[in-house]
């Protein structure tokens, strides 16, 4: 099986990565398989995921697209209604947001 992978890459970056592994395949200073196996892991890679966080009245109401667990902060509130503390040591609201690649997730 693949592992997936995030590249950014243009169109025009990825061409060139893959006319590339094929002079390298084709010189025989790498073993082909190697060669195509990376071929495969490019051809194949997705672009980064696109995260919709959903705001109203300046709240984060809901996410969809993350497909992967996301943490969320929120610094809206006063400093003693504020439950936890960030990487920073600023004082926050934080909540965690499942995966949900195919559905929206509801704040409620």
């Amino acid at each position: 099986m693949i592992e997936s992978t995030w590249l950014d890459l243009s169109q025009r970056e990825r061409t060139v990565l893959l006319d590339a592994l094929s002079a390298v395949r084709d010189s025989g200073h790498v073993k082909s398989a190697e060669v195509d196996a990376l071929t495969i892991r490019l051809i194949h890679s997705h672009p980064h995921p696109k995260i919709t966080v959903g705001v109203r009245s300046g709240q984060v109401q809901w996410t969809a697209g993350n497909p992967f667990p996301i943490w969320i902060c929120d610094y809206d509130g006063e400093e003693g209604d504020l439950p936890d503390v960030d990487e920073r040591g600023r004082r926050c609201r934080i909540w965690f947001e499942p995966p949900n690649a195919s559905r929206k997730s509801f704040r409620g």
